[in-house]
């Protein structure tokens, strides 16, 4: 076989897998910006590739999504442990709250997940990898009396939601409000003889919510 005629496969499977990496870059981009309501068309014209490109590679915009949350939920995960692991609970919580809010900030498509405006076994997913490191630092600041005793890991989900509606820039001028709101939420957390109404929430009830919502939109 002349030389020419074994190179073009390979020239064309390098360009093939060049624009397959085009594309799930573009997708996080997209989605970390706009939010999982993103096409693949919109993806491909992001990535500059061929709509056509695209659909030989993926068969829908869920292929690329379903990667792309998949480490949105590894890196919210990672936040919840390194806070459980920090000596001082009470500076954990902090980052915690923190650096999971810097993340919903710059990552559309989690505060959908969050807001459970997207499938519900995402939410699921992220509840399943965080309430276990955060029940661990909620135990230990209980035991330095640090955080109230009316507190579960499963309140973090709707007070992020919470935050996270009050993300973005901001006004020039004025100060970033989430610090504000932070710090708002951390003296909430502190002890108090008052107990809050009603119990926490449990990860099968904010499941069936996620469920709910995402079947009402879809």
């Amino acid at each position: 076989m002349p030389l020419s005629a074994a190179a073009e496969p390979r020239r064309l499977r390098a360009d093939a897998a060049r624009n397959r990496q085009r594309l799930i870059d573009a997708a996080a981009e997209v989605f970390a910006a706009r939010g999982l309501d993103a096409t693949l068309d919109d993806i491909a014209r992001h990535a500059g590739v061929n709509v056509a490109t695209a659909y030989r590679h993926f068969t829908n915009k869920h292929e690329l999504a379903d990667e792309f949350l998949r480490q949105c939920i590894e890196a919210a995960a990672a936040i919840a442990d390194e806070a459980a692991a920090d000596p001082n609970p009470w500076a954990g919580l902090t980052a915690f709250l923190e650096r999971s809010l810097d993340l919903i900030a710059s990552n559309r498509a989690l505060v959908d997940v969050l807001t459970r405006a997207h499938d519900g076994d995402q939410f699921a997913e992220l509840l399943d990898r965080t309430s276990a490191p955060l029940e661990r630092l909620l135990a230990r600041g209980r035991q330095y009396g640090m955080i109230r005793d009316d507190i579960a890991a499963t309140d973090f989900a709707p007070i992020l939601e919470m935050l996270g509606a009050i993300t973005g820039t901001g006004v020039p001028g004025l100060p970033y409000l989430p610090h504000r709101y932070i710090a708002l939420i951390l003296a909430g957390l502190r002890p108090s003889p008052q107990r809050l109404p009603s119990e926490p929430p449990t990860p099968e009830r904010l499941q069936r919510a996620a469920a709910s919502k995402a079947a009402r939109r879809g």
